[in-house]
């Protein structure tokens, strides 16, 4: 009996999986090679792209949100990353959210949204709400009580969240609370696993001083900031370790520290990451923290800002405003121009993209977005 081709005994037996089994072998694939699976056929792109598959598979950098003013009313919408002309993924107002459907963002963390009752808002004395939009679940926080009589009800304290479904389901959100200088005195902690807060004093330096939109991630079981100060610092889930770090940049490069910006933070290859953010057309450097100690930033690479924005015709301005490192290529993806054109910088191959036209000429806040399938916030 003559032998068959290879090929045709592959296709022949990738042909006789069932869709359960070829899923399975799918969700343990990392998102590199799950992306690539979508070009075998258009059965398997289907598979992969079906939502109750989603669940299981490995999700990656779906797009992000971004504030937006209509008649003079914040709203927040969603933009696709990659499938620009295909419906936004997720759709806002948050409709499955009865009573909270144009809460404002304040931030996101691997698929999970700390959001803010709007002003105005008669659950506006319910200060926060995590929703998970890819399940459609949400949780309302009871107030921390750091908002004393003094404190007026529209005023914003710093908060953040932090979720790491590798870890555990729970989550965390960060509210610090500020002293008569405007620095911070300590943090309330809240923990879904507890359902309550929990207060512990700063272990900062007694400057350290954040803003609304202070440059922060959470990477490691620790939240970090980017200070006025020249410092990196970070405090664990449970309000125990505290850290200061000096930052990479040199305050004596700084001519102008009053208007002088801290630097970007980032996840890099599972590191921190920290960029220069664009001020008089400073270029882009782009240090990663090896370890936790005194000497611990390394210079990776350093564009120039002409680079960042010469492939928008003609060069509008040196302006560039840094969004999120893609997390599972090494790409930096920013705005710029004055219609917010959005790039990315591939760090690998030291070349910049033009992704799409995000036509808006003000200034705003962009939040990326990593859906999250695996569990709603109810059944944790």
């Amino acid at each position: 009996m003559a032998e068959q081709p290879r090929e045709k005994t592959a296709n022949t037996a990738a042909a006789s999986l069932t869709d359960d089994l070829i899923v399975d072998i799918l969700s343990r694939l990392p998102v590199k090679s799950l992306c690539r699976c979508k070009c075998v056929s258009p059965h398997w792109r289907d598979l992969i792209s079906h939502p109750d598959h989603r669940r299981r598979l490995p999700q990656t950098l779906a797009g992000f949100f971004r504030d937006d003013f209509n008649d003079g009313r914040e709203v927040w919408r969603f933009t696709n990353l990659c499938e620009a002309r295909q419906p936004p993924l997720i759709s806002t107002p948050f409709a499955f959210m009865p009573g909270y459907e144009d809460a404002a963002i304040v931030d996101a963390c691997n698929g999970l949204l700390l959001c803010r009752p709007p002003k105005g808002s008669p659950h506006h004395l319910s200060r926060y709400v995590v929703c998970n939009p890819a399940t459609k679940s949400w949780v309302v926080l009871p107030d921390s009580g750091s908002h004393g009589d003094d404190v007026e009800d529209d005023e914003p304290f710093v908060a953040r969240l932090g979720f790491d479904p590798a870890v555990s389901v729970h989550f965390h959100v960060f509210e610090f609370v500020e002293n008569t200088y405007g620095t911070v005195a300590g943090v309330e902690i809240y923990s879904s696993e507890v359902g309550a807060w929990s207060y512990k004093e700063s272990q900062w330096n007694y400057e350290t001083h954040l803003f609304e939109f202070s440059p922060s991630v959470f990477l490691n079981g620790l939240l970090h900031f980017s200070t006025i100060q020249f410092e990196v610092v970070a405090v664990d889930v449970v309000g125990e370790s505290w850290w200061v770090l000096p930052a990479p940049e040199d305050p004596d490069d700084v001519d102008d520290r009053a208007n002088w910006d801290p630097g970007f933070l980032g996840r890099y290859q599972g590191h921190l990451c920290y960029m220069t953010l664009c001020y008089n057309v400073r270029d882009l450097s782009i240090w990663v923290l090896e370890d936790y100690g005194e000497d611990g930033w390394v210079l990776k690479r350093q564009v120039t800002v002409r680079q960042l924005t010469e492939k928008i015709s003609p060069p509008e301005s040196y302006y560039y405003h840094l969004i999120t490192v893609h997390p599972d290529c090494n790409w930096i993806l920013y705005v710029t121009g004055l219609e917010s054109m959005l790039m990315a910088y591939d760090m690998d191959h030291d070349e910049v993209h033009v992704i799409q036209n995000l036509r808006s000429r003000s200034e705003m806040s962009c939040i990326p977005y990593v859906p999250f399938y695996a569990k709603s916030l109810t059944e944790g």
